[in-house]
């Protein structure tokens, strides 16, 4: 049998190549392991096998020993008979015990001899002639019997008495020991040189070449993909170093491929992020100037104040620019228009639609010389389908808006209210209630909105500490709290009642800190705005309405 030496697959690294990982991560990865439990498992199996030799070794030494300690007892209780036949015959007890101690100090294996006199020609009955005892130990006994005969001058043979013999097998088993122990020596010394070699045989044909296949796969994994493993074999081995080797050399190339590939690929990205970067700012101004733009055509909250007691206004687009603003118009004699309007979408194009509502609601208001609010919401309902009328042929393409508008009359005492899915909420001080008066469900400019429809015009007195509340669903539909749930119109009324006592200006923040706690870490799902006032009748109108209720009037 031929051993391949150590040196059949050693490793070796390409010229200016080193591991990067460290060495204790090499050291383990290369330990010796598996070649300990192997040489465990060698050990168990020698040592198994060696037992059941041992074993089986022991049964049919000792079953040897035993048959012959057994032969000899036989033949000596024969001799012993024969000698003991004429001083039985004379019942000479000391002759008998003469010769019964001779035998017993010549054999040590005799534990008792009993010696019967023969009656009626038979033996081994009743009280023996002579009998000696020693102590019989722990071994097994066997006993031997023998008849006692004596020849007559004839050559008759007569039986006399009868001889029992008792044999210890301790003997035999010091015997089977002694005869075991060379053969033990011999099993151990084998099993020994068997391990032996075959762990050394083991070592080199295949845990060491595997140790080195350990260390240099560690090597790669560490990021040393240019080491490689000498090969001289052609067995299991030496095919497994070649598939190796075939391996190191596609991650080495491959990586060689990825890292040109991923450098390309991020001077790529950096331009792209750099020109993304560029497009991004010029978007982001485009859409800070949008705001801008779409801030001018809010009304100022300062111009606001100055017609009315008190006025709050929260405008919280969900992005720069939204689709929800606010209306407020001056007119004659003291009078003026307030409302807010929800358009469709979001961000830039909302934003759009607010713009071009705004402008077609100038050109309404124009043409609208008594200002009622539900002729401007009709004709503005016919101008923005107008408007939008070339987009109608994109089944996607569909916009319009909710809006609610009042017009106050501050000499007259009273507000003019009309609606398109929009209510106007009315909260008088000391009370525990909030009234609404609901708009039409109906939208403006939408394809399925009814270009024909003539909205219904609601008047509500004013009166002193009154306030008023248009908002877009904006506010009533943000999500919040433990389980998602919109705001909601209970907690809308609650949150107006809570804070009707402080002044009109101080609302805003209060509002926005109750939409704040119930929003949490939501996100804003719609445009928001809520516009809040108050405003009292002129002197004039004051006395004509006293005899007047001072709750709200639906007509």
């Amino acid at each position: 049998m031929s051993v391949t030496g150590w040196d059949d697959t050693e490793s070796y690294t390409l010229r200016g190549a080193g591991p990067r990982g460290s060495g204790d991560e090499v050291a383990r990865a290369g330990g010796s392991s598996l070649l300990t439990r192997v040489i465990l498992m060698i050990v168990g199996c020698t040592l198994l096998v060696g037992l059941i030799a041992m074993g089986v070794s022991s049964v049919l030494v000792g079953r040897q020993q035993r048959d012959a300690l057994t032969h000899r007892a036989t033949l000596v209780g024969t001799l012993q008979a024969s000698a003991m036949g004429q001083a039985v015959w004379e019942f000479d007890t000391r002759a008998v015990e003469a010769m019964i101690r001779g035998l017993m100090a010549e054999d040590p294996a005799v534990r008792s001899v009993k010696v019967w006199a023969a009656t009626g020609g038979r033996g081994g009955h009743g009280e023996p002639l002579v009998e000696l005892d020693r102590p019989a130990g722990r071994a097994e006994l066997a006993t031997v019997e023998r008849q006692i005969v004596m020849s007559g001058s004839n050559g008759e043979r007569t039986m006399v008495g009868l001889l029992r013999m008792t044999y210890s097998l301790e003997e035999a088993e010091s015997a089977t020991l002694t005869a075991l122990a060379p053969m033990a020596g011999l099993v151990i010394f084998s099993l020994l040189a068997v391990i032996g070699m075959i762990s050394v045989l083991l070592n080199r044909l295949v845990l060491a070449p595997l140790a080195r296949l350990t260390r240099s796969a560690g090597a790669i994994a560490a990021g040393d993909y240019r080491v490689r493993l000498r090969n001289t074999r052609a067995d299991e081995i030496g095919q497994l170093t070649v598939a190796f080797n075939h391996m190191a050399e596609t991650v080495h190339d491959y990586t060689e491929r990825l890292e040109q590939r991923v450098a390309e690929r991020t001077e790529e990205l950096r331009q792209s992020n750099e020109q993304l970067a560029v497009v991004n700012r010029q978007v982001m101004d485009s859409i800070q100037y949008a705001s801008l733009l779409q801030s001018a055509i809010l009304p100022d909250e300062r111009e606001m104040a100055r017609h009315l007691d008190g006025v709050c206004v929260l405008w919280r687009p969900r992005d720069v620019v939204g689709g929800d603003f606010h209306i407020f118009r001056e007119l004659e004699d003291g009078r003026f228009l307030i409302g807010v309007a929800d358009c469709s979408g979001h961000g830039v194009p909302g934003a759009f639609m607010t713009m071009t509502v705004s402008a077609i609601l100038d050109h309404v208001l124009s043409e609208t010389p008594d200002s009622d609010p539900a002729a401007i919401l009709g004709g503005l309902n016919r101008m923005v389908r107008a408007a939008l009328a070339r987009g109608r042929d994109n089944p996607r393409f569909d916009n319009g808006l909710d809006i609610g508008l009042c017009l106050v009359r501050p000499d007259r005492g009273d507000l003019l209210f009309a609606g398109g899915r929009i209510g106007l909420h009315i909260v008088d001080p000391g009370t525990d209630k909030v009234d609404e008066v609901k708009g039409d469900p109906q939208s403006l400019g939408y394809r399925r909105s009814d270009i024909g429809h003539r909205f219904t015009t609601h008047r509500v007195e004013l009166a002193p500490g009154r306030s008023f509340y248009l908002t877009t669903d904006g506010f009533l539909d943000q999500a919040g709290g433990a389980r998602g749930f919109g705001f909601g119109n209970r907690r809308f009324s609650t949150m107006l009642l809570e804070h009707d006592a402080i002044p009109m200006a101080e609302r805003r923040t209060a509002f926005a800190q109750a939409l704040a706690e119930h929003q949490g870490e939501r996100a804003q799902r719609d445009d928001i705005t809520l516009v809040g006032f108050t405003v009292s009748p002129a002197l004039a109108a004051v006395s004509a309405a006293d005899a007047s209720s001072s709750h709200p009037v639906h007509p």
